[in-house]
């Protein structure tokens, strides 16, 4: 008789972070997905969760397992993954998996070589972190549609469901993410202020706090044109320097900053993040989140589109900037029938973290015909290999 496992691991692998921790756990462990050397220590590197120990952050080169938003460096996510699975026995435990590279042929998939062979997890259930979203959302049995937009940091992706199940032909994918925006302003920093192409992490951190979306663009580029105290969006961010403050900030009015490294953040602070909605601005030819919702819903099944506009998820770290889900839910509602109920979920706390818990959601004490219907052992793995594994978990309409 199958056997429910007693320990479930649920591993969010994203591009830019890992999201892992037992379904036991009240949130995960967020983990960089990258492996770094400093300037300042050039003989040592720091692996995942090992960035912590770097007390000098100026500089830093990435090695990164994914390239646009697929994993492709298996050598460089193993030895993340072996310094995230080191409070867990892979033996005693099966893991939930988030991995778009088995839905893609030309990219060798080898996550189950790697969890089986060389972790030894007990048995593997894979899924995208969309999934994860749409199934937590099924269960919960408000819904049986459900459309997903992850604003993540290789791109974005729409992704529709039925119950558990992708509407394939409404899946879209728009190349403007995270990684994107923060390039975007080393570019524009770097030709007006100060050259901060090697500076992608402080330049990260400076986009996470001082970039907003704009409900009014035209009003406030002219703010943007104003002098003085008139500019309420001019404002200096000052730079860490890794001694008293290892991450920089957006400096409070009247603050003293004599002897401080600051850069002038004023109309980037939200003509960046417009990116997001009008890939054109910055020389990508794609629509933007908006359009390409509605590109999707225009892909599914006619009697399915009124039922998906009624649940639509937003999640991922990009779509954190201040304004950015009032933004989408006014120009999103423009565009779709007045007819249609039209909801965006608004108990999304934290969008970085959400499909995590949706998987502890959907996988915490589970009967043992779930356990069989869902996850995959390595025996299983053994018999049937890609083949199986794609009919387990690759289920669309």
């Amino acid at each position: 008789m199958v056997q429910a496992p007693q320990n479930v691991l649920v591993l969010d692998n994203g591009g830019y972070s890992l999201k892992v921790g037992p379904t036991t756990s009240k949130s995960p462990s967020i983990i960089p997905n990258a492996i770094f050397k400093s300037k300042s220590d050039r003989k040592r590197v720091y692996v995942g969760s090992e960035l912590k120990e770097c007390s000098d952050r100026c500089g830093l080169f990435f090695v990164l397992p994914f390239e646009r938003g697929y994993l492709v460096n298996w050598d460089v996510e193993q030895q993340i993954w072996q310094r995230a699975f080191k409070n867990c026995n892979p033996k005693e435990t099966s893991i939930v998996l988030t991995d778009p590279n088995y839905l893609i042929p030309a990219i060798k998939d080898l996550s189950n070589e790697q969890l089986f062979e060389e972790f030894h997890f007990q048995a593997v259930h894979k899924s995208s972190a969309s999934s994860l979203v749409a199934r937590d959302s099924f269960q919960n049995g408000a819904y049986n549609c459900t459309l997903v937009v992850d604003v993540g940091y290789s791109g974005t992706l729409i992704a529709p469901f039925f119950e558990t199940n992708l509407i394939a032909k409404g899946v879209l994918r728009i190349n403007v993410g995270g990684k994107v925006l923060t390039n975007q302003l080393k570019e524009w920093i770097s030709y007006r202020e100060l050259n901060v192409m090697e500076e992608t992490f402080v330049v990260n951190e400076c986009k996470e706090d001082a970039c907003f979306v704009s409900m009014d663009f035209n009003r406030d580029i002219e703010i943007t044109m104003k002098r003085g105290s008139e500019n309420t969006t001019k404002r200096s961010y000052v730079l860490p320097d890794f001694v008293a403050s290892q991450r920089g900030h957006l400096a409070k009015p009247g603050e003293d900053l004599s002897g401080k490294q600051c850069l002038t953040m004023n109309i980037e602070r939200f003509t960046l993040p417009e990116a997001l909605f009008n890939p054109s601005d910055i020389g990508i030819d794609q629509m933007g989140v908006v359009d390409g919702v509605l590109e999707s819903l225009n892909r599914c099944p006619e009697n399915l589109r009124p039922r998906l506009a009624e649940n639509i998820v937003v999640v991922g770290g990009s779509s954190k900037f201040p304004g950015f889900l009032e933004r989408f839910q006014r120009d999103l509602r423009s565009l779709l029938p007045t007819t249609w109920r039209f909801f965006v979920r608004n108990d999304v706390e934290n969008p970085t973290t959400f499909a995590w818990n949706c998987g502890k959601n959907s996988f915490t004490n589970l009967e043992p015909n779930q356990f069989k219907e869902l996850f995959m052992t390595k025996q299983e793995w053994d018999e049937t290999g890609y083949s199986g594994e794609i009919k387990k978990f690759y289920k669309t309409i």
